[in-house]
């Protein structure tokens, strides 16, 4: 396919842009020391320059430390010992080939004490927040305070060497509570109408425009949509833009607020969003404004994005999760070779890693946290004749990187498909994303010339035959059956499969019981649901996929709670299995009979102990990745593949 919208370039004020595929804002959770940027952090927004993208913006930097804190680990434009690493930073983003941008932001009434040396929060109006922590009603004076930190911010971007700046104003963070009727509930000339809530960003606008003058671009972030009941909707956000047409160089239209749990999950649409999610909210306010307009949200597909701007629905487009999947999506655009491109299966897990552990991780991309080593590869020093048995996501992964540094690679799958246990994913619409990274991984497998051998179990003969260097085993994982009464003659009639064998044609009764409410048995529970079979799902836990990355799990629980024929059983073992369907013990010993034509036995998964056991005798240098080391995420497969080939060069 030609893609010549997307590699028209375009200008952005006195700018221009080399293409329209920008790298949007992404929080750094993981900072350097003393909070300033490491080489790691360099590195991660490097990679986004050259991998193609015409404009890197550098995500969620702080104006005004003292009031505006709202994470853990932020970068304060008010601290002068960060300007080296600005400078550090903006020459690490056009050594890659991109024009610099950074996101300058307040968090407002969603600062945390603990982040301001124990003060209150500040914002639009006062309260007292679900924690029980004091918000304080902002001033006049310290919105001008405000406004001029906002304007002393921009202008240090700029002396250090950035291209263009961007005002935040989406999302629930100040600028945004004062535009949003469900946290501005002011009274004065800054409350009330949408002209009103807008006057203090109109503010900042106009002071970030005082000091960065007329010929340095600026780019505001606003949610076109609250998408929450008692917000805005996209008569105001049109509203918004267009009083700040003509102010600003870029409007880049998001969507949602931090305010609700449920907006904010669909502001980083997930699986069970659509592609592009939040594009409609973009194009509605382009046919409003004179200024170009941005759009954001689950773009990842370059057909479909590049059919989006054919369309006229933006200007140019932003993609996140997409360029931590893979940080040189736009330059294989350009070189024709988008088959190349790892797409992002929504997942999550970045988000919910950087929530968790203040660090970030990919399920798809093994190098994300690493990205020096796109610059600085680990040397190979021996090449080797590598057998791995197993063609999952991990000896997939493991058989793909190896194959680029220069191994010799042999890959023996004992099924007649590349893929393994991410066939899973083609029984439910919701996993579209996780079906197209299996066609991807398996397309490149096959493009690459490696030596793929189908219908292959793994034997010594075998092994002794290929007498390999070494030995990666991706055998995965196998079901595990609860020793329920009765599961047994169930399993003989065909009334019990297994969450990670459905499929959109396999034979379901009209009622259903899935027994266990992991991440599987929850989305196996949706899945069936929304075919319209009742289903029931039945956990020994007090929670629903307890063990599920915070953003996905939000999203999990809220397609659970709309679906009026799914519903969750939690604090209940199950005792037997009859032919009427399902008895479970509840945590006060009564039991109860949930019926059941067909049973989904969703209860984990052992790794193939005795496969692994029985190969890793054969060859002295062997690795154990993914499923068959322990059962985990793709994530986990994906990284232990990465790891194992850098590991057998040495």
């Amino acid at each position: 396919m030609s893609y010549e919208n997307l590699l028209r370039p375009l200008k952005v004020g006195p700018v221009t842009l080399k293409n329209r595929m920008l790298s949007a804002p992404t929080s750094l959770a993981e900072l350097g020391a003393g909070e300033r940027y490491s080489e790691d952090n360099f590195a991660y927004y490097k990679a986004k320059a050259a991998g193609g993208c015409s404009l890197v913006t550098v995500g969620d930097v702080i104006v005004d430390n003292t009031t505006g804190r709202s994470h853990p680990q932020q970068v304060g434009l008010d601290d002068p010992g960060v300007v080296p690493y600005l400078v550090k930073m903006a020459d690490a983003i056009h050594s890659g080939g991109a024009l610099a941008s950074c996101e300058i932001d307040h968090g407002g009434a969603l600062c945390d004490p603990v982040f301001l040396d124990g003060k209150n929060a500040i914002g639009p109006s006062g309260y007292v927040d679900e924690w029980g922590d004091t918000v304080d009603e902002m001033t006049i004076e310290q919105m001008n305070d405000i406004a001029d930190a906002f304007g002393r911010g921009a202008a240090l971007l700029k002396d250090c060497g950035f291209d263009m700046v961007m005002i935040h104003a989406g999302h629930g963070w100040l600028l945004h509570q004062f535009i949003s009727p469900i946290t501005n509930k002011r009274t004065d000339e800054f409350g009330g109408s949408t002209q009103n809530r807008m006057r203090f960003p109109l503010m900042v606008v106009d002071r970030v425009r005082a000091a960065v003058g007329k010929n340095f671009p600026i780019d505001i972030r606003i949610s076109g949509s609250e998408r929450v009941s008692g917000g805005y909707d996209i008569e105001t956000g049109i509203e918004v833009a267009k009083m700040l047409d003509g102010k600003v160089d870029l409007i880049h239209v998001s969507a949602g607020t931090q305010q609700d749990e449920y907006s904010a999950v669909l502001m980083h649409p997930g699986i069970f969003q659509s592609h592009g999610e939040n594009s409609k909210y973009a194009s509605e306010i382009k046919k409003h404004v004179k200024t170009p307009v941005c759009t954001v949200g689950a773009f990842s597909e370059p057909d479909k994005m590049e059919a989006f701007l054919k369309e006229g629905g933006a200007d140019c487009i932003a993609m996140g999760r997409a360029l931590i999947a893979d940080p040189f999506l736009p330059r294989k655009i350009m070189q024709n070779r988008a088959f190349d491109i790892t797409p992002c299966i929504r997942c999550g897990e970045c988000q919910s890693t950087m929530m968790k552990n203040r660090c970030i991780r990919c399920t798809v991309n093994p190098m994300i946290g690493r990205e020096q080593e796109y610059f600085h590869p680990i040397p190979v020093n021996h090449r080797r004749k590598v057998l791995i048995v197993g063609a999952g996501p991990g000896g997939m992964q493991a058989a793909l990187d190896a194959h680029s540094r220069g191994h010799e690679v042999i890959l023996i799958e004992k099924s007649g498909t590349l893929g393994g246990a991410l066939s899973y994913a083609d029984g439910a619409d919701f996993k579209s994303n996780m079906l197209l990274y299996r066609q991807s991984q398996a397309e490149k497998v096959l493009r690459s010339g490696i030596d793929v051998r189908l219908n292959t179990p793994a034997d010594g003969k075998l092994i002794r035959e290929i007498n390999p260097d070494a030995l990666i085993i991706a055998t995965g994982a196998y079901p595990i059956t609860l020793p329920i009464p009765g599961a047994d003659k169930a399993l003989a009639d065909g009334r019990i499969i297994y969450g990670a064998d459905l499929t959109d044609d396999t034979p379901l009764g009209e009622n259903v019981v899935i027994i266990g409410g992991g991440l599987i048995g929850a989305e196996s529970g949706v899945h069936t649901a929304r075919m319209g079979h009742s289903t029931v799902i039945v956990e020994m836990r007090d929670e629903i996929a307890p063990d599920c990355g915070r953003m996905h799990r939000l999203n999990l629980i809220h397609q659970i709670d709309v679906l009026d024929n799914l519903t969750c059983k939690t604090g209940y073992a199950c005792s037997k299995i009859t032919d009427e369907g399902v008895w479970a013990k509840a945590a006060d010993g009564n039991e109860e009979l949930f019926k059941a034509d067909t049973i989904i036995m969703a209860a984990g998964y052992r790794s193939d102990s005795d496969t692994v056991d029985a190969l890793r005798v054969l060859v002295p240098e062997h690795y154990v990745i993914g499923d068959a080391f322990r059962p985990g995420k793709v994530g986990n497969a994906t990284r232990a593949a990465y790891d194992a080939v850098v590991n057998l060069g040495l």
